[in-house]
């Protein structure tokens, strides 16, 4: 079949979405390096709540739009504009309403103490940004313009760290102004590439296809409670080890678990442009795919590789006991994260499908294994934590590996 879209530029946004949010986390990462070598431990402190209350509320009401709109805006064409006007007020509506209700907690009554007087508006501005800035990335994507996501996040980032080290002597407060100033910023220009491209796709193309109701809701439905389930695994896991295990193998696994974290964010970025392309010539889906899984073997093989010879070493850098309890662990959930690729292509393609259950099971099956893993092993040490996360992977991506192949034999 000839080729009807540049798939070459498929590549690159995958690489450009990858990049931006490697970065992003590497300067979250760094952020809080920062914070605590300029700010009194007591001031970072003070920030944790605020900062953990913020990312918690505008994730959670986001109610995974930004990966419908991956399918929904390449079917839109010329009502581009009509379909991200509701779903920007869904978005800034859940952020505002879980931010509120988020105040009105005794959680989110602390929260608000990192500023005496300014705490609680500056919790809704931040809520509300932030959560507009997390739904852009998808919403660039699906208007073919990955590569303002890589400045975006760029930007964002260099924008932290330079407000971070300028604002240190505010203390608590300057912390959160290197949150609040660049999100601000990076939204204001973010925004104005979201309105210019969806006018000119708008006068451009052909009224393209809305989902429905129906559709809202089978692909939401699935989708968000997958969602739910990766949070959970991804910020409870860590929080049941150190409940369990003690501070010091908690602070270990944080690291550990951190870094899968970020691959796993990496590699969703790439998957997030075949997302894009199948949405549009879902017939290429096959072709499309063994691309994608080609590059993502080529950009993240050898990085695995490369992380579990260097585990210790890199481990190192923290201290002897981050090398003697998480070495080992680093290791396996590297290892762990072959398969996950496999996973992520399965899941991008239903998700462009429109088929929420699939996503849904696919990533629930993680966090419904590793939260009674971490909940019931015994603490003896963190391998058997690796281990689980690498024996889940296996099974997942078994399944993932049949469902993909009976997907793609119907798009021959």
């Amino acid at each position: 079949m000839t080729a009807t879209v540049d798939d070459g530029r498929m590549v690159r946004d995958g690489i450009a979405l990858s990049a931006g949010a490697a970065f992003t986390s590497v300067a979250g990462l760094l952020g809080w390096v920062i914070s605590a070598r300029l700010v009194p431990t007591a001031e970072v402190g003070l920030t944790a709540a605020f900062t953990s209350g913020f990312l918690l509320v505008s994730g959670v009401t986001q109610v995974s739009l930004g990966p419908a709109v991956l399918r929904w805006l390449p079917r839109a064409g010329g009502r581009s504009g009509k379909l991200l006007l509701w779903t920007y007020a869904v978005v800034m509506a859940g952020a505002l309403l879980g931010s509120l209700v988020f105040l009105a907690f005794p959680a989110g009554r602390q929260a608000a103490l990192a500023v005496p007087g300014w705490g609680a508006p500056l919790f809704v501005v931040v809520t509300l940004a932030w959560a507009v800035l997390q739904f852009q990335d998808p919403v660039l994507t699906g208007l073919d313009r990955a590569g303002a996501v890589l400045v975006k996040n760029l930007g964002f980032g260099l924008g932290r760290i330079a407000v971070l080290v300028l604002a240190a002597s505010l203390g608590a407060l300057g912390i959160l102004l290197s949150w609040a100033v660049p999100t601000i910023l990076a939204v204001l220009g973010a925004t104005v590439v979201v309105v210019t491209a969806s006018r000119r796709r708008d006068r451009r193309l052909e009224p393209g296809i809305l989902p429905t109701r129906s559709e809202v809701v089978s692909l939401l439905g699935p989708t968000y409670l997958a969602s739910i389930g990766q949070s959970l695994m991804y910020y409870l896991v860590p929080l049941i080890v150190t409940a369990r295990f003690g501070p010091v193998p908690g602070a270990v696994f944080f690291v550990v678990w951190t870094a899968v974290n970020a691959v796993d964010v990496a590699a969703t970025g790439f998957v997030n442009s075949l997302v894009v392309r199948i949405a549009t010539e879902p017939a290429r889906a096959r072709e499309l795919v063994r691309l994608a899984g080609s590059r993502l073997a080529v950009f993240f093989g050898p990085m695995i590789v490369v992380g579990v010879v260097l585990a210790r070493p890199l481990l190192s850098i923290f201290g002897p006991d981050y090398v003697e309890l998480g070495g080992t662990a680093l290791m396996l959930v590297l290892i762990g994260f072959a398969p996950r690729l496999l996973i992520l292509l399965a899941v991008g393609v239903f998700q462009a499908d429109g088929r929420g259950m699939p996503v849904a099971a696919f990533q629930l099956a993680g966090a419904a294994v590793m939260l009674p893993v971490a909940a019931l092993l015994p603490t003896g040490g963190l391998v058997p934590l690796a281990v689980g996360f690498l024996t889940v992977q296996l099974a997942v991506a078994a399944v993932a590996a049949l469902s993909l192949r009976r997907r793609l034999e119907i798009a021959a």
